[in-house]
């Protein structure tokens, strides 16, 4: 009767330590990143009125997501995180390239911002609950 108790209890521990050693550790780097491309997509979205200090918000936020990006793709056993950042990319990506093609409604801007915030926001708490 103790046999299988303690079998399964070794098995368990086994387990548990084979995620936590397999599992992508904290970055603080790519934490900061992340944590950056929630505030600016935080603070833009309160000036989408202006579309010349938009624009400037729009560019500067896609430089910053494809830098994320660029961090986050080498890291070993990153894949959700590599696939939510590129996702990530491509909405910062789309309102940099809307504001070149044409002019761009507050309502559009504050509606993209706020995506790219709730996506980062998650990103972050996904990031942040990594083991140390």
């Amino acid at each position: 009767m103790k046999l299988p108790i303690l079998l399964s209890v070794l098995l368990l521990n086994s387990c548990a330590l084979y995620d936590a050693y397999t599992m992508t550790k904290y970055d603080s780097n790519e934490y900061k990143l992340i944590t950056e491309i929630r505030s600016d997509a935080q603070q833009a979205k309160t000036n989408c009125s202006n579309s010349d200090t938009s624009k400037i918000n729009a560019v500067n936020l896609s430089s910053k997501t494809h830098m994320f990006v660029l961090y986050s793709e080498h890291v070993p056993k990153n894949k959700d995180i590599i696939t939510a950042g590129t996702e990530l990319d491509a909405i910062a990506q789309g309102l940099s390239n809307q504001y070149t093609k044409a002019t761009v409604s507050a309502a559009f801007c504050r509606i993209k911002f706020e995506n790219i915030e709730k996506s980062a926001d998650y990103m972050q708490k996904v990031i942040g609950a990594r083991p140390r």
